[in-house]
């Protein structure tokens, strides 16, 4: 006979289904307090060294729990430390709600610049801004210490600062305020920002730190515009770099005052003037002053370049590779060539030098004061003066040169003046002036002591005049002297 024909239909019939459902909590809590009692029993006929073990075990487990929460208790406030100072920028009566639900205790450092207000109840720390200033505000929670800086401005200030940041945002530049003060951070690849960043900048520049870098496309286009222009207006030396945002240019020469001021106004570009290398060596100055003389009196109206040689071989093989090269061309035009000086002078620069060839004529001037003649004697110079003066501009080496030629006439020194300047390269010679002029000259010949009766002396004599073309070159060359 089967005794447990109801067990079959423990898992069909409603009735028996619910009561499971029902007793199911009470039979596990009934269990588990069987298996408590039996491991405290179990626990009590524990021999001497298996106590031991299980003592130690337990040690083990308890100490290894607390390594445990230690870890996890750090957790919080290590995060916390890495968090920097919350910085907060209220306006002069202003207020402003600080939710700290687990506020414990708080400190304000300086209370004339605010004041506060705990409101325990919604967990609100409500600070109002009454002075300018600034001052910390440390509160303590559950978690730990947390620090506020909080910086008061006037309104105006508050406004302008704001104001400020947004449109720095616009450039899409990344913005760090501390109160008043605040750090612009980024990179700059637009020209028409780099202008408006720049104007900022020269409104706002003790207000705001600029660690902004220029994308290398824009750096290359404000650089390469101001060497074009300037290389383009005689500039030789120009160098440019950028620190951040602000573009420096050094260059050599003469400050040309109105192109600089154009191009750092529309670039916002710092123009820095260079003590020149050039300054600081010496040079050879050497000159050649060569005459062409026509014997028929006739204006000569050709030049040195009509000469079958180079102004270089002047100033290397001298003036007779010169004449032997062109001899035939000289015979048939009644030419005569020839060299009147070839000074050489050591320079340097920005001091005159002068040359004068040539010597002092006397002239007797008679006056009559009273019953007494005076014949005081004037002494007047005849030749060519030459004046030099070798500068820099920009990058190069000015010669500003003035000649002055004279010849005596009758009874006084007429002549010429001229003032001018050059650019020289070094080692390469230069013609500097041409000067051309006129001689007349009478002479008289006769027969000794009859030439001297006074009426047959023009019998016994004959008169001749003679007119002579010259023309006088002027070359110049500037050697460094190492």
């Amino acid at each position: 006979m089967n005794y447990f024909w109801w067990t079959a239909n423990l898992g069909v019939v409603p009735l028996f289904l619910l009561a499971a459902f029902l007793l199911a909590p009470a039979a596990l809590c009934f269990c588990l307090r069987r298996f408590s009692v039996t491991a405290v029993l179990d626990a009590i006929w524990f021999s001497r060294d298996r106590y031991r073990l299980y003592i130690d075990l337990k040690l083990l487990n308890v100490a290894t729990s607390l390594v445990f929460v230690k870890i996890f208790l750090l957790i919080p406030s290590a995060s916390f430390a890495a968090n920097s100072p919350k910085d907060i920028i209220l306006a002069k009566g202003e207020q402003r709600e600080i939710e700290l639900e687990t506020l414990r205790n708080f400190s304000v450092g300086n209370p004339e610049v605010i004041s506060y207000k705990f409101l325990p109840k919604q967990g609100k720390l409500l600070l109002k801004g009454k002075k300018v200033g600034f001052t910390d505000v440390i509160v303590w929670t559950k978690n730990g210490k947390e620090t506020f800086s909080l910086y008061v401005l006037s309104k105006q200030k508050f406004l302008k600062t704001f104001q400020l940041a947004d449109a720095l945002k616009n450039l899409n530049l990344e913005i760090d305020i501390k109160g008043p003060v605040m750090t612009a951070s980024g990179t700059l690849s637009d020209f028409s920002d780099y202008l408006y960043l720049q104007k900022i900048k020269g409104q706002f520049q003790d207000q705001v730190f600029f660690k902004i870098t220029l994308d290398p496309a824009l750096r290359n286009h404000i650089v390469g515009q101001i060497y074009k222009k300037l290389y383009a207006n005689g500039f030789s030396s120009v160098t440019c770099q950028v620190d951040w945002l602000d573009v420096l240019c050094f260059y050599e020469g003469t400050q040309n005052e109105n192109l600089l001021k154009q191009l750092s106004g529309f670039y916002r570009v710092t123009f820095i003037q260079q003590d020149s290398r050039l300054r600081h060596k010496n040079y050879r100055l050497k000159l050649k002053l060569i005459q062409l003389e026509r014997m028929d009196g006739k204006e000569i109206h050709l030049g040195m370049d009509a000469f079958q040689t180079t102004v270089g071989d002047l100033f290397d093989f001298g003036i007779r590779k010169l004449i032997d090269k062109n001899s035939v061309f000289l015979q048939k035009s009644q030419l005569d060539l020839s060299t009147l000086a070839e000074p050489e002078l050591i320079v340097n620069l920005t001091t005159p030098q002068l040359i004068e060839i040539g010597s002092q004529i006397p002239y007797q001037n008679i006056a009559q004061q009273g019953s007494t003649v005076i014949a005081p004697i004037d002494w007047k110079f005849a030749g060519l003066k030459i004046k030099t003066k070798i500068t820099e501009s920009f990058g190069k080496l000015l010669l500003e040169y003035e000649t002055e030629f004279s010849r005596p006439i009758g009874q006084s020194i007429n002549g010429s003046k001229e003032i001018s300047s050059a650019l020289l390269d070094v080692g390469v010679p230069l013609k500097i002036f041409q000067i051309g002029f006129q001689t007349n000259s009478r002479d008289r010949k006769g027969i000794p002591l009859l030439s001297d009766i006074p009426i047959l002396k023009h019998l016994f004599e004959s008169k001749s005049d003679q007119a002579t073309y010259k023309q006088i070159y002027g070359y110049v060359v500037l050697e460094a002297v190492e």
